[in-house]
């Protein structure tokens, strides 16, 4: 991910420094807001998950707190040594379940496609019920929305997770 932002740039130590533990705060800020979505729902799930619109926000807080969690760990799964990385500690395995779960992070913006259309099929030209949704529709939605859990497991096999290639210094 770093190598192909900064592959061109030349960054200081102080630098290279700020952008491997920035990634650590932002990410756990993120994960601590999508857990909490998550926590807002299952707490009342008896009357929230009964809704179309809490069961795709559910997806998608789920899986934020995936590629929240990934992108938090900033260079630490990028293996030890590569030259000019502050705060490689990792190894090829687990730069590669980095790559994996950040790759799922595409799923959060699938999901909010899907919530668009779900606020467009309850009010636009002739509004659906939130019932006529979650029978014709919510399967649908779902589906749509793991698209990126097919690539980011298809990338696997095919070693696409396996090179950092770092060279930004």
């Amino acid at each position: 991910l770093f190598s192909q932002v900064f592959s061109t740039m030349v960054f200081s130590f102080s630098q290279r420094k700020a952008l491997s533990i920035i990634p650590h705060i932002t990410g756990a800020l993120s994960v601590i807001g999508s857990l909490s979505i998550l926590y807002d729902i299952l707490k009342d799930r008896s009357r929230k998950l009964h809704r179309p619109y809490y069961r795709l926000l559910l997806g998608m807080s789920f899986f934020d707190v995936f590629a929240s969690a990934s992108l938090g760990m900033s260079t630490l799964p990028i293996p030890k040594g590569t030259e000019g990385v502050y705060g490689a500690m990792g190894t090829t395995r687990t730069c590669a379940a980095q790559g994996f779960f950040i790759q799922l992070m595409l799923v959060s913006p699938f999901y909010n496609l899907m919530l668009a259309w779900y606020y467009l099929l309850l009010g636009k030209n002739k509004p659906l019920s939130e019932e006529a949704i979650a029978s014709k529709y919510e399967k649908y939605m779902h589906a749509f929305a793991m698209i990126p859990v097919l690539f980011a497991v298809m990338g696997l096999p095919l070693t696409l997770y396996n090179s950092a290639d770092c060279e930004y210094r």
